[in-house]
C-alpha cells in the first residue's frame, strides 16, 4: 500500500509539472552592471526549444548584430555579439514567448544591463587640432590636448613629458585635458601616462599610453617641390644681406670666394616664393652642382670658370628673361631674383632625371656641449638657441635675417667642412688668385647640432652624389630636415 501511495503521488507530481510552463534563465541578472562589451548571453531552458523559436523571439536594444547558437543540445543557448558592444551603454534583451519543442508555453523575458568602461586615450592632438601619432614632430611652445572616452579623475591623472610632469588644464566635462611645451628644450619627446589613472567612477585606465615624439623648429613658409635639386648662387657681401630664401635651403654651403667675401651655394629640394640676390659661381659651385647632380642657377661666369666647367661639366642656367629678374628694392649688381615657381619652370629645359637626396633626423650621441661656435676663415659666430634648437649666424657683427620672412635665420645643423684649397692665379679680374677646393677626396669635419659638437670625416663617395658624412664613433651622419649650413674651411 505504502508503494502504492508513492507511485500514485510521483505520478500526480509528474502530471502537475507537466502542465508547468517552460522556465528560462540567463548568465546576467537584470540591472547588472560592468558588463563585458565582448562577453556572450547565455539561455538556460527547462525544456528543449529549437534555435529557430529562440532566434524568432530575441531582441536587443539598442539594435546589435549578433548570432544565436547551441551551446548544450537544444536546452543552452548563447547570442554573441558580431563585435564589441558599445561602452558604458545600458541593452535591454527580450525573449519574447514562445513554444517549446514539445509545445509547452515559454515563458519570455526582460533583462537589463550596462557595459563596462575601460577608460583609455581616444586621441592626442597638436594645439591645430591634427592628429599626433609616433614619430610626428611638433613646433617649440605647442600645446598638446589629450581626449579620453570618460570623465576622468584628474588627481589620479599623471603625464610625463620628457623629464618633467606636466600641468594639466582639464576641460568642465573632465574628459580632456592640455598642456603647453613651452620651456622644454628642442629633441626627441616622449610623452607618457602612468599607470593608476581612473574614471570617475574608479575603473583603472586600460593601459600605459606613451607617444613618441620630438620638438623641433619648422620653416612654415610656401615653397614648392622640385623634380631635382636647385643650387642657387646668393651672394654674401655688405650690400647683398640680408638675401631672400635662405630658410627654406635643404643645405647652404658657404666658401672664400675673393678678397676676404665669401659667396654661398644654396641647395633646395623645395623652393621658396623668392629666392636671391644671384651672382657668378666658381669653381667650388661647379664640384657640388655635379655632386648633388642639379641644376646650377648663376648670373654671369668668369673666363677661368667658363674654362674650368668645359673640364668638368655641371648643367647651368644663366640669366634669362621671364625667369630672373631684376628688383628697385635691392643695388645693382645685387638685385637679380627669382622666384620658386620659375626654378621649377626652368628644369625642364635640362635633362637632368627626376630624383632627390635624403634628410633625417640624425641619431647622434657623445657630444660635448658647446652653445657659441665661431668659424675665422669666415668671419662668423653661430649661438645655439636651445628653445628652437637652432643656430643663429652672426657675421662681422651683423645677424642675419631671411628678408622674406623678416624672421632671424635659424640653422638647425652646423658643418664646418675641412678641406685642401689652392690658390689659382688666373688673371681675368677676380683679383689675383681665386679659391680652389678640394671637394672630390675627403677630410675632417667639426659637426655642431643641438648645442653638442661631434667630430667626424667627410668624404666623397660618388662623384655624381651628395658628400657623405661620418662620425668618429663610425657612425653615419645623416642631415636634419632643416637648414644644414656648411662652412668650407681649411
Amino acid at each position: 500500500m505504502v508503494v502504492l501511495v508513492v507511485l500514485l503521488g510521483m505520478g500526480a507530481f509528474l502530471a502537475y509539472e507537466n502542465t508547468l510552463p517552460t522556465t528560462v534563465a540567463t548568465n546576467v541578472k537584470s540591472g547588472q552592471k560592468d558588463m563585458p562589451t565582448d562577453g556572450n548571453l547565455v539561455f538556460n531552458f527547462s525544456r528543449s526549444v529549437s534555435i529557430e523559436a529562440v532566434s524568432s523571439a530575441f531582441s536587443i536594444t539598442p539594435a546589435t548584430d549578433g548570432s544565436i547558437s547551441a551551446v548544450s543540445g537544444q536546452l543552452r543557448y548563447a547570442w554573441t555579439p558580431s563585435k564589441p558592444l558599445q561602452e558604458l551603454t545600458t541593452y535591454t534583451v527580450n525573449l519574447k514567448s514562445t513554444s517549446d519543442t514539445s509545445r509547452h508555453h515559454v515563458v519570455g523575458g526582460q533583462w537589463t544591463f550596462t557595459t563596462i568602461i575601460i577608460p583609455r586615450v581616444l586621441a592626442i592632438t597638436a594645439g591645430n587640432g591634427s592628429a599626433l601619432k609616433d614619430g610626428m614632430e611638433i613646433d617649440p611652445g605647442s600645446t598638446i590636448k589629450l581626449t579620453f572616452n570618460d570623465m576622468m579623475e584628474p588627481v589620479t591623472i599623471k603625464v610625463s613629458v620628457g623629464s618633467q610632469i606636466a600641468a594639466l588644464k582639464w576641460a568642465a566635462d573632465y574628459k580632456s585635458a592640455t598642456f603647453v611645451t613651452a620651456g622644454l628644450p628642442s629633441g626627441p619627446l616622449t610623452v607618457q601616462i602612468a599607470p593608476g589613472g581612473r574614471d570617475q567612477s574608479g575603473h583603472l585606465v586600460a593601459a600605459a599610453f606613451t607617444l613618441k615624439t620630438g620638438i623641433y623648429w619648422h620653416d612654415a613658409e610656401h615653397t614648392i617641390a622640385l623634380n631635382y635639386p636647385a643650387l642657387i648662387q646668393i651672394p654674401n657681401d655688405e650690400l647683398a644681406r640680408d638675401q631672400n630664401g635662405l630658410q627654406a635651403a635643404d643645405i647652404v654651403y658657404e666658401y672664400l670666394a675673393e678678397g676676404g667675401i665669401t659667396r654661398l651655394t644654396a641647395i633646395y629640394q623645395r623652393a621658396p616664393d623668392v629666392i636671391g640676390p644671384m651672382r657668378s659661381a666658381r669653381f667650388i659651385s661647379l664640384k657640388l652642382g655635379r655632386h648633388y647632380n642639379g641644376l646650377l642657377f648663376q648670373s654671369g661666369e668668369s673666363q677661368a670658370t667658363r674654362l674650368r666647367a668645359a673640364q668638368d661639366p655641371t648643367p647651368q642656367f644663366f640669366d634669362q628673361v621671364g625667369y630672373q629678374y631684376r628688383t628697385n628694392s635691392r643695388y645693382a649688381p645685387d638685385n637679380l631674383m627669382i622666384n620658386g615657381d620659375r626654378v621649377l619652370a626652368a628644369e625642364p629645359l635640362f635633362n637632368i632625371p627626376t630624383h632627390s637626396f635624403v634628410k633625417a633626423r640624425p641619431n647622434v650621441s657623445g657630444g660635448t656641449q658647446l652653445n657659441s661656435v665661431g668659424v675665422d676663415e669666415h668671419y662668423s659666430v653661430y649661438s645655439y638657441d636651445a628653445a628652437t634648437g637652432t643656430y643663429t649666424k652672426s657675421e662681422e657683427g651683423h645677424l642675419y635675417v631671411d628678408a622674406s620672412l623678416h624672421q632671424r635665420l635659424r640653422i638647425e645643423m652646423l658643418i664646418q667642412l675641412h678641406t685642401r684649397e689652392q690658390l689659382l692665379d688666373v688673371g681675368d679680374g677676380h683679383g689675383a688668385h681665386i679659391h680652389d677646393f678640394d671637394m672630390d677626396t675627403n677630410g675632417r669635419v667639426d659637426v655642431f647640432y643641438k648645442g653638442q659638437h661631434y667630430t667626424g670625416t667627410w668624404a666623397s663617395t660618388d662623384s655624381h652624389g651628395p658628400l657623405a658624412f661620418t662620425l668618429d664613433n663610425g657612425n653615419p651622419l645623416t642631415l636634419p630636415p632643416g637648414l644644414v649650413w656648411i662652412d668650407v674651411t681649411q
